[in-house]
């Protein structure tokens, strides 16, 4: 039986034209394709450094605010502590961060999600004794889980996502021994997913019509019976024949209001 989970995989295209049996020369080809980057804001980042500040760009733009720049700390998330990522697991990081951002320009609460995502993949990681090459699905899987541990439905949602990208990023780039082709298997779409009173296209509301902005049946029934027994010379009559616009079309008085004040639009063809 189908309970809503998807069973698609993150599918990227490789960073690097060549694939090495060396896992460490192709984390080296990552990371010098993406310092060749002339990105905009990226001027004075220095790659060592496990904090980078943006100062232009598309990363300023799409924040929402009004900033000159913008922070992006390479580190464990609040939960895990707030160290720097160990090694090779910044560079991977960082490469990343940037190649990703070069191919689809996400915004920033993306790229900082990413990053969040990765550290968590490295602090279990680490903790099993494992290093970026020797990554499993199993630590994959434990990260995951103690994602969902510290975080909301919808926040652990969306790094269950990225931790799927970044194996994904991994098997293309050949950053691993083992071919990870993975996704969290007990990931599942919050139901508040795409904002408070979205309603998802498979949702079983939408087949519903009716809708709280509709009179009852009996208000229409009291208006029907005023339009037919108010004469046309009453004083009232007109109030009588807005009401039964406002109820016939479900619209406000100020649209059925201004409909003389509108005017017939074309398009190029000329139909109305």
């Amino acid at each position: 039986m189908n309970d809503g989970r998807s069973t698609r995989k993150a599918k990227v295209l490789p960073f690097i034209s060549r694939i090495e049996r060396d896992r460490s020369a192709n984390l080296q080809s990552l990371v010098e394709k993406a310092k060749l980057m002339k990105l905009e804001g990226f001027d004075s980042i220095n790659w060592e450094e496990s904090s980078w500040s943006i100062t232009g760009g598309r990363l300023i733009k799409l924040t929402g605010k009004n900033t000159n720049a913008s922070k992006f700390n390479f580190l464990y998330s609040p939960q895990l502590g707030e160290q720097p990522l160990p090694p090779n697991w910044d560079h991977a990081a960082k490469a990343l961060f940037v190649l990703r951002f070069h191919r689809k320009h996400q915004a920033a609460p993306n790229q900082r999600n990413f990053i969040t995502s990765v550290g968590y993949v490295a602090f279990v990681a680490t903790e099993l004794g494992l290093d970026l090459f020797r990554l499993t699905p199993e630590a994959l899987d434990k990260a995951c889980r103690l994602a969902s541990q510290h975080y909301s439905e919808g926040v652990a949602y969306n790094i269950h996502k990225h931790i799927a990208e970044f194996a994904a990023h991994c098997d293309a780039n050949g950053l691993c021994k083992v071919l990870l082709q993975y996704k969290y298997a007990k990931m599942k779409r919050p139901t508040s997913t795409g904002g408070i009173n979205h309603t998802r296209l498979d949702d079983p509301s939408v087949l519903e019509t009716k809708s709280d902005k509709l009179i009852t049946p009996a208000v229409f029934k009291v208006i029907g019976e005023l339009y037919q027994t108010v004469p046309k010379d009453h004083k009232y009559r007109f109030y009588i024949l807005i009401l039964s616009l406002l109820c016939c079309t479900g619209r406000r008085f100020s649209e059925i209001s201004l409909i003389p004040n509108q005017k017939l639009s074309f398009d190029t063809e000329g139909k109305a």
